[in-house]
């Protein structure tokens, strides 16, 4: 039993050759830092993923724990490639730093720091790969497990960048709907299988501020509670059910259900994430519960409103929208939604970053449907997503990793519906006055 146990773990935790560890050092003291970017440039893609991880075998190395102990905390996974949220509660010092890596089919894993200030969980990593296309097909279906006890109500979303051909930082974040202690053990396993699993530490840094409103808005069909608001570091979070009769829930009339956050300065705060559920009918009703992540705020508002708001399920084709750089102010118009009036385009070490304002019912969605072309039609999109200049409502700036003749591009939007928002539905919490 003893030497059959021995070539099980010896089968299943292989060593990295030297090269490879090697290289996982190199790759982070590359990572770019953050001054090579803009200074309003933030981590969240355009297009949001839904992550999940098929890991090989696990194993930590010495030599890489001491590299990331020398690692400033710009050239972490978080600061390159995590949303504003993220950036913020690792520059507040809220991370744990590991150094676990795994192996699977020729790619090696390096798990780099996690995250838990009370909302969501956070994990940063980075991946070299052998896969030569853009955007690697690693992530495949898996649990989670908090000090060794499954959990089935999580939800989990991220966000991958390539660094360099073969290799990728990137983030997931995890939501959890049970109670979860301040301090746990992570564990990561295949749903199939089981042949591995990854453990990773995690604790709780950081304070928030819980708001319990306990409001109640409806109308005909509908009902939502409001259950609290809370204010983490890295998000501000929105707790709350719908309650709606059975043949509502199935008709599938609120699918598309989504809320914007304001404060009252005007603000619309940056959406991150958000998602939940429940059972089936009871009493001819369903009730489920929801959590929704916006941008962190700090310091806090006098009053925060909360306005749902109904996405169209329009499957058409979209209409787009083109315009001709041509070095002065241009506007691009977005239908009934509103438009975008591009101000300027700044070029800086083979990076495009456009300047512009953003006039409509949806900034977020408006600031985001853009991206431009060169002169043969190329398509090339966003780093990353749109980021508010600080101190302005609703003027954003969106980087582009090419360098291109700006006489020789062309901007690109499309035509959209403006949001059906539920007037009755709507509530403000005055921060003030509630508790």
């Amino acid at each position: 039993m003893d030497k059959w146990e021995k070539q099980l773990k010896k089968d299943v935790n292989p060593s990295l050759s030297k090269s490879v560890d090697e290289r996982i050092e190199r790759t982070f003291q590359q990572l770019p830092r953050r001054k090579k970017r803009s200074k309003y440039f933030v981590g969240l893609t355009a297009a949001m993923v839904i992550l999940s991880i098929s890991f090989g075998a696990s194993f930590f190395s010495p030599a890489f724990a001491d590299t990331m102990k020398n690692l400033p905390v710009f050239g972490s996974a978080f600061e390159f490639v995590g949303d504003k949220g993220v950036k913020k509660g690792t520059q507040e010092g809220l991370t744990t730093e590991l150094g676990k890596q795994i192996e699977v089919d020729g790619q090696v894993i390096t798990f780099t720091e996690t995250l838990y200030d009370g909302g969501e969980i956070h994990i940063g990593y980075v991946m070299e790969t052998i896969e030569t296309e853009e955007r690697p097909y690693y992530l495949q279906d898996f649990e989670i497990l908090i000090d060794g006890r499954y959990i089935g109500n999580v939800g989990i979303g991220g966000n991958v960048r390539k660094i360099e051909q073969g290799l990728y930082a990137g983030t997931f974040n995890i939501s959890v709907r049970d109670h979860i202690p301040d301090s746990f053990v992570l564990e990561i396993r295949p749903r199939e299988g089981r042949s591995w699993s990854v453990k990773l530490p995690v604790t709780l840094h950081g304070n928030h501020k819980m708001f319990i409103i306990n409001d109640a808005k409806k109308r005909d069909d509908l009902t939502i509670l409001y259950d609290k608001l809370t204010f983490f570091p890295t998000s501000t979070e929105i707790d709350l059910r719908l309650i709606m009769e059975e043949e509502t829930f199935f008709d599938d009339k609120y699918m598309m259900l989504d809320y914007q956050l304001v404060d009252d300065q005007g603000r619309v705060l940056e959406p991150f994430s958000g998602g939940g559920g429940g059972g089936g009918p009871e009493g001819g009703k369903v009730i489920h519960t929801f959590k929704h992540y916006f941008e962190p705020l700090d310091p806090l508002p006098n009053s925060i409103t909360i306005k749902p708001f109904l996405r169209e399920r329009d499957e058409s084709i979209p209409k787009i929208i083109k315009r001709k750089w041509q070095g002065q102010q241009l506007i691009l118009p977005q239908g009934d939604i509103g438009e975008v009036t591009v101000l300027d385009v700044v070029e800086t070490d083979g990076v495009l970053t456009l300047i512009y304002t953003v006039n409509g019912d949806h900034l977020y969605e408006q600031a985001n449907a853009i991206w431009i072309e060169d002169s043969k039609g190329t398509r090339y999109d966003s780093d990353e997503s749109a980021t508010r200049v600080e101190g302005k409502n609703n003027k954003f700036q969106l980087t582009f990793s090419h360098s291109l003749h700006q006489e020789e591009f062309v901007l690109n939007t499309v035509l959209m519906d403006s949001p059906n928002f539920l007037k009755k539905l709507e509530v403000t919490i005055d921060l003030n006055e509630v508790q």
